[in-house]
């Protein structure tokens, strides 16, 4: 039988959907999945801001409380000694420091002894810094503690500027969240790129058409005719003469 004739009288027809409508089912359900997945990334990586910039805070913050205990030590000795020298040393010292906006030493009526930075006051000075200034006034008391008790001496107060303090550790916060959001956006993209490995295009089926059914049947019965069959035929012919 020709080959090029089966080929023409056989019919491409495309695979059957199981269900009505099932392409644009599969289609809505993987639109719902990708954006699900681009959801939980985005999530994920706000998650990890956030967190990262809770840490930021929490370690800025224990920075100042060690600051604001080692000056709450030092004035506890001047204020036994009455030394206001040495209070004063103490204010100029601290606030010399970059991260340091003002410092203020008071009595134990809350009036001020020592005060470096600014003559104002605090609600007036903190009112005039620029907005963009993220300053923190932290309050802390002197205490005598003895055998039978503590006694208060006075109350030390450092205003911190949180923007100097996480000057340093912050772009290494920055880089890291950077890292982290391309390392997102290469996940999604491999995610993508397996998701169209997938779906690939639906091969169609090659389905014969009667007409070459009936030919093949007939070119089957002709190969598989034996010697002795073609004989009896042509026998029959003759004796039919």
């Amino acid at each position: 039988m020709n080959i090029a004739q089966t080929e023409k009288n056989t019919v491409s027809k495309k695979r059957p959907w199981m269900l009505p409508g099932e392409r644009m089912y599969r289609r809505i359900i993987l639109i719902a999945a990708a954006l699900t997945l681009i959801g939980i990334i985005a999530n994920s990586w706000y998650q990890a801001n956030q967190k990262g910039e809770e840490v930021l805070v929490a370690h800025t913050e224990n920075l100042a409380r060690v600051i604001m205990a080692q000056a709450q030590n030092e004035a506890k000795i001047w204020f036994i000694e009455d030394n206001y020298n040495g209070l004063e040393n103490l204010a100029q010292h601290l606030q010399s420091q970059e991260a340091i906006l003002e410092v203020s030493i008071q009595d134990e009526m809350g009036r001020s002894i020592i005060r470096v930075g600014h003559d104002l006051p605090l609600h007036t000075y903190l009112a005039n810094l620029p907005d963009s200034m993220w300053a923190v006034p932290m309050v802390s008391p002197v205490l005598d503690r003895s055998e039978t008790g503590s006694h208060l001496l006075g109350f030390v107060r450092i205003t911190f500027d949180y923007d100097r303090i996480t000057a340093q550790s912050r772009p290494y916060h920055r880089a890291s969240l950077q890292q982290q959001a391309f390392l997102l956006f290469l996940a999604f993209i491999a995610g993508v790129l397996v998701t169209f490995s997938f779906l690939r295009k639906r091969r169609a089926i090659s389905v014969p058409s009667p007409e070459s059914m009936a030919q093949s049947t007939q070119a089957d019965i002709q190969v598989y005719e034996t010697p002795d069959t073609k004989n009896a035929n042509s026998k029959n012919e003759r004796g039919n003469k």
